[in-house]
């Protein structure tokens, strides 16, 4: 979290995969946490509360999830996140809270002290009359709850361990207006931009959309009728790639994950589908390749003379 450290987290199949730690100054090799999965990590994070904690996703077939005292190379508590799939984990706002996401699921973790010491208790979310996806992109809200993003394009307002409203898009001049989903594909990316004071979300379909954080806030549902979609206004979207004849040959963009730099001016969104890196500048809203290259399997490599 002081940007003095990183971590480094593989997968092997032939021997159990470990957590490096790198001084970021000198890129030297500082600490190694083993024996924290039988094959490989999906996720690794600092804790933005105590700056020794650590914890890791384990990926198939033992889906652990680990929190270490990683400056003594110490694991601290250690159990099974979930029995499928696990994509991500990411430290809550408040100290001891945890959210873990993957197929089918996401469920909300808390580090309790007991009679017998300190567990990691987790509560599965519950979709109820929601239809079931997988999650990937999530944020925690300033309240506590969690916008998630879903497989067919909603977005999902959690409160507690349940879902409160689906949000929709609404019509431009009346957002309660369900106009339609907020993308028309799949979400991988849920983040906060504290600038605007939005929810900004990443779609299969190409879009970086912005959705204000007050509407998101007021939603209800209409639980005497069993409605739980909630029409929210969107403030602008950002189209991946950029309309113009140099990106005509370019497929719509599937955004699968946003690194931003130190100040939040630049961000570096990944495009799965392009195989390309692009480069938005938030002051300017410029869009821009960086780095262009497969966009799945390499399969052969051969050399011409």
């Amino acid at each position: 979290p002081d940007g003095e450290y990183f971590a480094v987290a593989g997968r092997s199949t032939s021997v159990k995969p470990n957590v490096y730690i790198h001084q970021l100054k000198n890129m030297r090799l500082y600490r190694i946490l083993r024996k924290g999965t039988d094959r490989g990590f999906a996720s690794v994070q600092f804790s933005p509360h105590n700056k020794n904690h650590l914890a890791a996703l384990g990926c198939a077939p033992d889906y652990l999830l680990t929190v270490w005292d990683w400056k003594n190379e110490r694991l601290l508590l250690k159990c099974k996140a979930y029995g499928q799939d696990v994509f991500g984990i990411r430290w809550g706002q408040f100290p001891g809270m945890l959210t873990t996401v993957g197929t089918g699921h996401i469920r909300f973790w808390k580090m309790a002290l007991t009679f017998t010491g300190l567990k990691l208790q987790g509560d599965i979310g519950k979709f109820g009359a929601t239809e079931l996806s997988d999650v990937v992109g999530f944020v925690e809200l300033p309240d506590g709850k969690v916008v998630t993003g879903s497989e067919y394009g909603r977005l999902l307002l959690w409160e507690g361990v349940f879902v409160k409203v689906e949000l929709m898009r609404g019509a431009e001049g009346d957002p309660r207006s369900i106009e339609c989903l907020p993308h028309a594909k799949g979400i991988e990316v849920v983040m906060m931009d504290a600038n605007e004071n939005c929810v900004v979300t990443g779609g299969d379909d190409g879009y970086l959309r912005w959705w204000p954080l007050e509407e998101i806030d007021e939603a209800e549902a209409d639980y005497d009728n069993g409605i739980l979609e909630y029409g929210i206004g969107m403030r602008k979207e950002i189209r991946l790639p950029p309309v113009g004849e140099q990106y005509d040959g370019y497929a719509p963009a599937h955004i699968h994950h946003v690194a931003r730099s130190h100040d939040d001016t630049v961000w570096l969104v990944q495009d799965n589908r392009n195989g390309v890196i692009w480069r938005y500048e938030l002051e300017t809203e410029q869009c821009t390749t960086v780095v262009q290259s497969h966009s799945g399997p390499v399969s052969g490599v051969f050399v011409v003379q």
